[in-house]
């Protein structure tokens, strides 16, 4: 097997075994890096750098909307909603006018969501999962 494909498969298993909360805060801290890969690709003048890191962040928060589950979720699907969507049209404004400083506000705010979903205790995230609440992310397609 090559080390690429080896690799994946330990991707792939490592994202499967996850459960809500741990995925939920996967994505997090994904779009934390490329909000700030993409914020120093435009303070490099890496022009063509600054558009992937930008583009992966929002499909991330493209994804987190998707799988809001709003039936159950009630209020606080909706004001996660609202925030995904702001931070979409954030991160493409930032983006036509090359503003790096606008990709960087949303990182703590981004970080605050994060470290909420880390302090829901495990047993409760995994009841969560079972349950099916709240964000209805199923990467185990």
């Amino acid at each position: 097997m090559s080390p690429a494909l080896a690799y994946a498969s330990y991707r792939n298993a490592e994202i499967t075994t996850l459960n809500q909360r741990d995925l939920i805060v996967k994505l997090y801290l994904g779009a934390e890096r490329f909000l700030l890969q993409a914020a120093m690709a435009i303070d490099t003048d890496q022009a063509e750098q600054a558009v992937i890191g930008a583009r992966k962040a929002r499909a991330i928060f493209a994804e987190l909307l998707s799988t809001l589950d709003r039936e159950r979720g009630g209020d606080i699907a909706s004001q996660l909603a609202a925030l995904y969507t702001f931070f979409i049209t954030d991160i493409t404004d930032a983006m036509a006018v090359q503003d790096s400083n606008e990709l960087r506000k949303i990182v703590p705010i981004v970080a605050n969501l994060r470290e909420a979903w880390e302090a829901i205790p495990s047993d409760i995230a995994l009841e969560a999962s079972t349950a099916d609440k709240g964000h209805s992310i199923n990467l185990r397609r």
